[in-house]
């Protein structure tokens, strides 16, 4: 008689991933609106003056260039987050000059505190006002970013 251990997989259900948020470049542009442009736009007087170069008619480059130099310059700039800012613009510039990497709820908010840290009277960014304003649609294309599952390897 052969001694045959079984082997038993369980089926561990992995925690739902914190949803993470970007703007969607490409829905954005299919509207016939040009995000290099929003991008431009947004840029401050120090941060044109970074892009403008003479070679290439204002507005006219790459939006991930101007998202480099948005994170570089005008983020550091007072006047980059105002706090009459409404909020969705507001998160729409964060996540500008943060590259439209997809950013979660809690770094969203602490970019917004940070920015707003001197204001009086702070907005109200509790979770629970920030994800529905960021589920909902709206003008800035702002989206659940795309999940991407990590493959498990499996050994026989």
């Amino acid at each position: 008689m052969t001694n045959q251990t079984e082997q038993t997989q369980e089926t561990v259900a992995e925690p739902e991933p914190e949803p993470k948020y970007q703007v969607d470049a490409k829905a954005f542009d299919a509207t016939g609106r040009s995000f290099a442009y929003a991008v431009y736009s947004r840029l401050s007087t120090g941060g044109k003056a970074v892009v403008d170069d003479g070679k290439t008619p204002a507005g006219f480059g790459t939006a991930a260039e101007y998202m480099k130099v948005m994170g570089n310059v005008c983020a550091n700039e007072p006047e980059f987050l105002l706090p009459g800012t409404p909020i969705t613009e507001a998160v729409f510039r964060l996540l500008l000059a943060n590259s439209n990497k997809a950013m979660t709820l809690a770094e969203i908010q602490s970019g917004l505190t940070d920015a707003w840290a001197s204001v009086i009277y702070l907005k109200n960014l509790t979770d629970e006002v920030l994800s529905r304003m960021l589920e909902q649609e709206n003008d800035y294309f702002i989206r659940r970013a795309p999940t991407r599952r990590r493959r498990r390897s499996t050994k026989s």
